[in-house]
């Protein structure tokens, strides 16, 4: 873990990151006594923690990796963020968000990855609440946004995950709901200079209605992603 990297990702967080004063989504009647009553695995928390799930949640030809214990959402900064791990999990999140607020919201998906596989099964055209964590079960970590294509849960998405789009980002004037894949600091992030991808994660957070973060295990080393996600909700 580069400690200088993580000292230049606070410099520049605190440099761009703009507060902003507003009503936070209500989804607290989702969470008695703190767990999702449609899909266990979502915890609304005070404070995020990072304790390792006890079976990997995602494999490749290297090998398993495991996640978190569960996901999390906290208010912060005046709007709900979800701590998620593989990044598929975001239509909970976007589900939820839809139903709390009887929007559709665009996406501005910031990731090391377009996530713009098709999705392999029958899409669904009824989503809700209770049935999206059987539908996210259907879904792989890459096709996830086309398996929502015809059920009216995002509106359009802005993929912010090549060099140029970085360096000239420029928020939506619409709202919208950030998707970051914090793996965009991993090894497949090479490619963004580090001022142009905290500047355009500061300036899209800043003006989100809400803020998903994948932690992507498999892509980007675990404690170095907890390092940065900290910095970016500490305040």
């Amino acid at each position: 873990m580069n400690t200088k990297i993580l000292w230049k990702i606070e410099e520049l967080w605190e440099q761009y990151y703009t507060p902003t004063n507003q009503t936070p989504v209500s989804i607290d009647t989702n969470y008695p006594d703190g767990v999702s009553r449609y899909h266990p695995r979502f915890h609304a928390v005070a404070q995020f923690d990072f304790m390792p799930s006890s079976q990997p949640i995602f494999s490749d030809d290297a090998g398993d990796y495991h996640g978190l214990a569960h996901c999390q959402v906290s208010t912060l900064g005046g709007k709900p963020v979800y701590l998620i791990d593989n990044h598929n999990e975001i239509l909970y999140s976007l589900m939820e968000i839809k139903e709390a607020t009887g929007t559709v919201y665009d996406i501005v998906h910031i990731d090391a990855h377009p996530d713009d596989a098709l999705f392999q099964g029958i899409k669904k055209t009824n989503l809700n609440l209770k049935n999206i964590k059987e539908y996210i079960a259907e879904t792989r970590i890459s096709d996830f946004f086309d398996a929502v294509s015809e059920a009216n849960v995002i509106g359009q998405i802005f993929r912010v995950c090549h060099s140029d789009s970085f360096e000239f980002f420029l928020p939506p004037d619409e709202p919208y709901i950030l998707s970051l894949d914090i793996d965009i600091f991993g090894p497949e992030g090479d490619f963004v200079a580090l001022q142009d991808k905290v500047r355009a994660i500061a300036q899209a957070w800043s003006r989100a209605e809400a803020v998903v973060i994948a932690t992507s295990p498999g892509f980007i080393d675990q404690g170095f992603a907890q390092e940065i996600i900290n910095i970016m909700t500490k305040s």
